[in-house]
C-alpha cells in the first residue's frame, strides 16, 4: 500500500499543476474538456486492462460510483476557475482540506469515531494552510 500510496501523492502532484500550465494558453472551459478527453481515454485503458465485472451490478450500487466521478470533474472545473484566479500556492493547499470534508461527512453518515490525535490533526492542517497560504 504504501507504493501505491507514493503514486497517487506524486500523480495527484502533476494533476494539481498541469492546469496551471494548461491555463497559459486555455481557456478554463477548454482545458477542461481537453481534461475530461484524458480521462475517458485514461478510463477506457483501465476497463481494458483490469476488465471489471459489470453483471449483476444494481443500480443503488454504482449511483456512489457514478457520483464519485461527477463530483471528481465537477471539483476539476472549480479547481480550474479557481487557479485562473488566484496563486496557485494559496488554491493548491486550501483545496487540499478536502479530507477534512471527507472526515465530517464520514463522522455524520457512517458513525465513524475519531479520536483526540486525528481531531488535532485536523486542527493542525487547517493551520498549516493558513501558515502556507501566508503573504
Amino acid at each position: 500500500w504504501v507504493l501505491y500510496s507514493a503514486l497517487a501523492l506524486l500523480i495527484w502532484g502533476l494533476w494539481a499543476f498541469l492546469p496551471k500550465m494548461a491555463l497559459r494558453c486555455l481557456e478554463p472551459k477548454t482545458a477542461f474538456m481537453f481534461e475530461v478527453l484524458g480521462g475517458a481515454i485514461t478510463g477506457l485503458f483501465a476497463f481494458l486492462i483490469l476488465r471489471p465485472q459489470l453483471g449483476g451490478a444494481e443500480i443503488r450500487e454504482v449511483i456512489p460510483a457514478l457520483l464519485t466521478g461527477m463530483m471528481g470533474y465537477l471539483g476539476l472545473l472549480c479547481f480550474m476557475y479557481a487557479i485562473r484566479e488566484g496563486k496557485m500556492c494559496i488554491v493548491a493547499p486550501l483545496t487540499a482540506l478536502y479530507p477534512v470534508v471527507t472526515l465530517v461527512l464520514a463522522m455524520i453518515f457512517l458513525r465513524e469515531k475519531i479520536n483526540i490525535v486525528q481531531f488535532a490533526g485536523i486542527i493542525l492542517a487547517l493551520v498549516s494552510v493558513v501558515l502556507i497560504s501566508y503573504e
